[in-house]
Order: C-alpha cells, then sequence, then structure tokens
C-alpha cells in the first residue's frame, strides 16, 4: 500500500532559503532509491518558517527500509543545522486515492 510520509519541521528564521536549497539538494540524492515515488516540500502560508517534508514511497516498509539505513543520515545531514528544535514524522497509509 502506498505511504506518505509527513516530516513536520521549523525552520530557523531568516535560513529558510537555505533550508529549501539543502532540501533540493537532499531530495536529488533520494531520487531513485528503490521504492521511492517523488517529494514536496510544503510551506505554511502565514508562517514562513514552518514547512512539511511529504514523501510518496511505494509502502511503508520501503520507506523504513530507507529511514533505518546509515545512508539515510547521511543523506538528510545538509537540512539539519536549520531545523528550530525537533521535527515529527508521521506515516499515513493512502486509503483510497480518486483516479
Amino acid at each position: 500500500m502506498t505511504a506518505r510520509i509527513m516530516v513536520f519541521a521549523n525552520i530557523r528564521e531568516g535560513d529558510e532559503d537555505k533550508f529549501i536549497e539543502a532540501y533540493k539538494e537532499v531530495t536529488s540524492k533520494v531520487k531513485g532509491t528503490p521504492g521511492h515515488i517523488r517529494d514536496e516540500l510544503l510551506r505554511q502560508d502565514d508562517v514562513p518558517t514552518k514547512f512539511i517534508l511529504l514523501s510518496e514511497w511505494e509502502s511503508k516498509e520501503r520507506f523504513l527500509a530507507w529511514e533505518d539505513d546509515e545512508i539515510h543520515m547521511n543523506t538528510t545531514t545538509p537540512m539539519r543545522p536549520y531545523w528550530a528544535g525537533r521535527v515529527e514524522r508521521i506515516i499515513y497509509e493512502v486509503a483510497h486515492r480518486i483516479e
């Protein structure tokens, strides 16, 4: 079952553009990972330091396999200096899709 991963992150004020560039760098490296479908970066309209990193994977298991691999930490390192506090990750499985 397709899974969507949502990571909620607050970014240090003034570092938003640097974070976006780091996100682009990270997602270019993730592209082609087995099970990975796509990524999107959402920015809250009225609070420019709040972001959601949204990724889509073939399954929850494929995502967790990548997340548990040491390459995950190495790949995502460029984004981490811009985070303000902890991030929250939630996994959703797609229950139904209208085509």
